[in-house]
């Protein structure tokens, strides 16, 4: 954990909130009550969810970012192109910013030396950042030849998956909670972290994207009465009949994404993406020998909105910068998959995020360098906007239907461009963004999940104690951390 910058003690911060000798009360008014020792006990049963006591569970589909059922519906990411699909290429020649798919390599290879010496872009920090990139998707090619395609997963490594059927056996069958606890075990073992699930129907569908920019001419197409999902070079095709979707979640790396932005923040996250489609592929295999199919999306952008998946099958709530904040670790990240495996059906979480973000906190729209987060107290129905900007086209990269804090994600994005990372300031700063190893987060968070009293000083206190990214001086002691440094840079 980060050292503390600040003359106050543990022990004042406990007293300040009330969490000491008489002024306990807060917090034992927010705690558990259990009538006996057998009903306390099967709080622990052996299932695959275990969320803590102060995480409220809410009705199906109904999260803390309201929903316009009505109007909210898939995302066409078909031309998501980080900044070209934001704006026309007039534009783009006038702020000298190229599309990301169509840069010059000339170009690019000139700004990349001229970053060499600063904090965070030494050489060792520029071929970590090359080094870390997400191998597996880049080798995972379908029956046509085509990388970066994961939706059946890769057909050579997929091939070699025996169906029960193909052995003349019988395939797997288990009840939906069995298989829920089966894939956690399984997720965790191949590097993940947890699972939530979700029925496919008229709501969950549309967590789905229409189409990726990886492939744009291939959308994702439901058919009814078809017992595979195949593949063609116009289509992907997933069958309706006994359709679930499984979320899982994978950790990313605390010490590198408070080193934001730099070329070490930058293989972090690249890195993660790698963990996904890994995982994604040990799943796809899986699943494969027992029986049964599994579809998902390519490592950018994706089958699906994650965030999205994340909350509204229970993982956390949509933050004021349209991540889902996790009520454990906050740097989590979530991937959906589509599988006809029985699972059962979870149900959204409130854990005080939502009313945090309204209430107290603008931390990471404050420390934005292009202002891309909104500071606006209060979520909205309104898209992200920029009067600076009159090409600025924000139905392209932000979803409608949603009252939340919209991203203006061209100016996200041109960020990335001009730093040559994925900055991650906002994810290095927040509140939320913390490890669990000390006591007073594990007795923080279950107090803003049941009151908002003290959301302000929580709020003053992180700042107080120094906490969110790295000054500049610290970020290459990420190459000392030796033994400090956690196993796969996550713990």
């Amino acid at each position: 954990m980060q050292g503390f910058h600040s003359a106050l003690s543990r022990r004042d911060f406990m007293k300040g909130i009330g969490l000491t000798g008489a002024g306990f009360g807060i917090a034992a008014a927010t705690a558990p009550v259990f009538r006996d020792l057998d009903e306390g006990a099967s709080t622990a049963a052996n299932t695959y969810k275990k969320n803590p006591w102060w995480v409220k569970e809410r009705n199906y589909c109904d999260p803390t970012t309201p929903i316009d059922w009505d109007v909210w519906k898939p995302f066409d990411a078909t031309t998501y192109d980080y900044i070209g699909g934001q704006y026309p290429e007039e534009y783009l020649a006038q702020i000298g910013m190229p599309s990301m798919f169509k840069e010059d390599p000339a170009s690019r290879r000139s700004r990349i030396a001229s970053r060499l010496g600063k904090p965070g872009y030494s050489m060792q920090d520029w071929a970590f950042c090359q080094g870390a990139r997400n191998v597996t998707s880049i080798m995972c090619h379908n029956e046509f030849g085509q990388p970066f395609s994961m939706f059946l997963g890769d057909k050579a490594m997929m091939d070699m998956i025996n169906t029960p059927e193909e052995l003349g056996l019988p395939k797997y069958e288990g009840t939906p909670e069995y298989n829920a606890l089966m894939l956690k075990s399984a997720v965790r073992f191949f590097g993940g972290t947890d699972i939530r699930c979700l029925p496919v129907d008229d709501k969950t569908i549309r967590l789905l994207n229409v189409g990726d920019s990886r492939h744009p001419e291939q959308p994702y197409v439901w058919e009814g009465g078809i017992s595979w999902p195949y593949e063609t070079q116009t289509k992907r095709v997933i069958p309706t009949k006994d359709a679930h979707i499984l979320v899982f979640s994978y950790n990313g790396s605390y010490d590198g994404t408070v080193r934001s932005p730099s070329w070490i923040s930058n293989g972090v996250a690249y890195n993660q993406c790698l963990s996904g489609d890994a995982i994604q592929l040990y799943l796809q295999r899986f699943v494969k020998g027992l029986g049964y199919w599994m579809v998902g999306g390519d490592d950018y952008p994706g089958i699906a909105s994650y965030p999205g998946a994340g909350t509204m099958s229970g993982f956390g709530e949509i933050g004021r910068i349209g991540h889902t904040v996790h009520w454990d670790k906050w740097i989590r990240s979530t991937r959906l998959l589509i599988t006809n495996l029985p699972l059962p059906a979870d149900n959204p979480i409130d854990f005080g995020v939502v009313s945090f973000c309204t209430t107290s906190c603008r931390k990471c729209a404050e420390f934005c360098p292009v202002s891309a987060i909104k500071m606006d107290k209060e979520p909205s129905w309104e898209l992200a906007t920029d009067p600076s900007n009159p090409y600025l086209k924000p139905q392209n990269f932000n979803n409608p239907g949603r009252k939340t804090w919209y991203l203006n994600q061209a100016g996200c994005f041109s960020n990335w461009c001009l730093t040559d990372t994925f900055c991650g300031i906002c994810m290095g700063e927040c509140v939320f963004n913390k490890l669990a190893d000390s006591s007073i987060h594990e007795i923080v968070k279950p107090v803003i999940a049941n009151t908002t009293l003290l959301d302000g000083f929580f709020f003053n206190m992180d700042k107080a104690f120094g906490y969110g990214c790295l000054p500049e001086d610290k970020w290459e002691d990420w190459w000392t951390l030796g033994e400090k440094m956690p196993i796969h840079g996550i713990g």
